[in-house]
């Protein structure tokens, strides 16, 4: 499994879980909640279209996914914030590949998704400052 593979495997788990969780979620969350699928599916779509340009197979999504049932927008929230770090950490990750088109979609990719992390993490009222997000601790 290459590191495109795996950070592809990453959005799709993403999509699904905010498919799952923003219907706890309302106001200015849920709308950050859809604005961060649409995200996530821009980035599955740019890497489909890269497998596809390099006669690639990808492999697809899963039929599901193992999330925690959530009840509630904390709940979600928490879910959520968890998904957007392991995308973050999946792609980090990526960055040290040895192939130069793998690292450099992976350190792209790492970019967006620590956007994408440090907005949820404002969202729901975390501090969002870390210099490398998805480092292991």
């Amino acid at each position: 499994m290459t590191a495109v593979d795996t950070g592809l495997a990453a959005e799709y788990a993403a999509i699904y879980a905010y498919g799952a969780m923003a219907v706890h979620l309302d106001g200015d969350p849920r709308t950050l909640a859809e604005a961060l699928e649409s995200e996530h599916r821009s980035r599955r779509d740019a890497l489909l279209d890269y497998y596809d340009a390099h006669g690639l197979e990808a492999a697809p999504s899963q039929a599901g996914y193992d999330i925690e049932h959530v009840e509630d927008a904390a709940g979600a929230e928490a879910v959520l914030l968890a998904v957007e770090l392991n995308v973050t950490t999946a792609w980090r990750s990526g960055v040290a590949a040895t192939e130069p088109t793998e690292r450099e979609i992976s350190m792209r990719m790492y970019a967006d998704s620590a956007v994408s992390l440090a907005r949820w993490r404002l969202a729901v009222g975390q501090p969002f400052a870390d210099p490398w997000p998805g480092r292991p601790e």
